[in-house]
Formats: C-alpha cells, structure tokens, sequence
C-alpha cells in the first residue's frame, strides 16, 4: 500500500493517539475515533481502515449497508441503533463503507420520510459515540453527504489518487516477485498513468506480469506494461 506523506502522517496520528489513549486520558484529552476517508474509487479508503485495525490490533468488522436498510417504516433506525449498540463495549475498528448510502444531504429534495430519519439518527449516534475502537466511514461522494454530519467526525482525510511517484511505487511494489527489464522506462510508463487509481495501477502491473507469463517468460518487458495499459485505458475514463 502507498499512500502520499501526508496522508501517512495523519494516519501514523490515529495510530499513535489511539496507542497513547490513556496516557492523553490523563490529561482529560481523547484521541481521534470517528474518522472520514474520502476520494476517488480505488484509492485506498477501505484498505487504509484495515491497516489502522491491524497496526493497533483490533478486529476489523464492515458494515453491509444492505442489511441495515429497510423497506419497512422505522426499522432501518432499529437496525441502525442495534448496530451502534453492538459495539459501545466491544474494541474494534467499524468500518462504514459507501457512506453516501445512509448519510445523503437532507435538503437534495429527493429523499424523504424515513431516510430523513435515518440521518437525523445517525447525527445523534455518530455524536454520540464513545465506544473503545475507532469509527471509520467512506465515501466516493462527499459532496453528497448531509453537512452535519462533517463536524461529528474528529478528523476527515482526503485519499487522493496517487502522485507520479507514487505510481512508480505501486508498479514496483506490486511486481517484485517477478523479474522486470533493465530496459522498461518506467518514467514513461508513469506518465501514462498519471490519473489512475491506485488499484488500476496494481491492475495493469498484475495484467502485464501475467502476460508475460502465459508467453512463458520470466521477466516483463515494457511491452507487457504498455499492452496492459491500452487494455485498462477505458476503466480511467
């Protein structure tokens, strides 16, 4: 995983604040628990969350939105406050994939009735909240998220798509098992990728790597890495 020195700084935060949470209880201080990720698909949202879990060694469990949401009046705010409940005394990281799905803006017009009070609930929940993990919710879709709910999260990071260099990581990363060419330009290959995510850029490094060894080589050429390119070109767009 790559990820820019900013983003890694806020989170090595998270980390490290949760570590020391008794020390800073000491001094009548919290650390961050209800975190935002959000970006572009593919960037790293989900697995940043699984990474926090694994560094502060907490299970790490994923809502499925789907079995919260109800056609049946009121139930779907039952499911929602059982689900917060689940937790209040039980470590671990909760993550709240596609947060969009619960927590559209209630002035868009379009969904009323209950959905309204499912936000109105989750507000309450997320301020709330006071359980011994850390809350993290995702989302592709800030800009369609009800405004209260940004000031009920103690710290919201932007996952952006990965810089140049950090492509070049990602490619190299993804293919150090195998053999690469002395004579890929790997600066040229990045340049192509400018704008992908970053799981698009582990795809094409995969794609090329098996190419190469469905042709029974064992050493990837740039050809591999440009032919994976033109076949994923269409997915960036």
């Amino acid at each position: 995983m790559v990820l820019s020195n900013d983003v890694e700084t806020q989170i090595n935060r998270i980390e490290k604040e949760f570590g020391a949470r008794e020390r800073l209880a000491h001094f009548g201080l919290k650390p961050r628990k209800k975190i935002l990720f959000y970006g572009s698909p593919g960037c790293g949202k989900s697995m940043s969350a699984e990474r926090i879990a694994w560094h502060i060694g907490l299970p790490f469990l994923k809502v499925r939105f789907e079995a919260i949401i109800s056609s049946y009046l009121g139930e779907s705010a039952t499911n929602l406050k059982a689900l917060f409940e689940s937790i209040r005394n039980y470590p671990c990281v909760l993550l709240l994939d596609e947060f969009d799905f619960i927590a559209k803006s209630r002035s868009n017009g379009q969904d009323v009735g209950e959905m309204h009070r499912v936000v109105n609930i989750l507000l309450n929940l997320l301020e709330d909240y006071d359980a011994p993990g850390i809350l993290i919710a995702t989302t592709n879709l800030q800009g369609s998220l009800d405004t209260a709910l940004f000031r009920r999260f103690d710290d919201i990071i932007e996952i952006p798509k990965p810089s140049k260099l950090e492509i070049l990581k990602l490619l190299k990363a993804t293919l150090s098992s195998i053999k690469t060419s002395k004579n890929v330009n790997w600066q040229k290959i990045a340049d192509k990728m400018n704008g992908f995510s970053a799981a698009l850029v582990v795809k094409v490094a995969n794609d090329a790597a098996k190419t190469a060894i469905l042709e029974n080589k064992n050493i990837i050429e740039q050809a591999h890495l440009l032919s994976a390119f033109e076949e994923n070109f269409n997915y960036n767009k």
